[in-house]
């Protein structure tokens, strides 16, 4: 198996590609998030574990999957995270949360 010529890396550890998704599994043709409407970002999060079903209690599909529910500007962001900045659930949703929803905003 050839490595991709890509220079992008995920903003995640990769332990969490190691895991291997249950017998027929479908990936959810997630609600996107932009950024640019008025959804809330833990609206966002709530749909998305909503979504993902029984997954959603599986740290490493949450961090895997997560990406699928961007677009845009939002898309761009994660895209934009440094290699193996994600280590943990708690640490994606808090940076995603912290950028699109600022304590100033609060």
């Amino acid at each position: 198996m050839s490595k991709c010529s890509s220079s992008y890396q995920k903003p995640y550890d990769y332990r969490f590609n190691a895991h291997i998704f249950p017998l027929g599994f479908e990936v959810p043709d997630f609600v996107k998030f932009s950024g640019n409407d008025n959804k809330s970002t833990r609206e966002h999060i709530s749909q998305f574990l909503a979504q993902l079903g029984d997954l959603a209690d599986r740290e490493a599909f949450r961090i895997w999957l997560f990406s699928l529910s961007l677009t845009g500007s939002a898309f761009a962001w994660y895209s934009s995270l440094p290699p193996n900045s994600i280590g943990t659930w708690d640490e994606m949703e808090a940076k995603f949360d912290d950028h699109f929803f600022p304590k100033s905003m609060s």
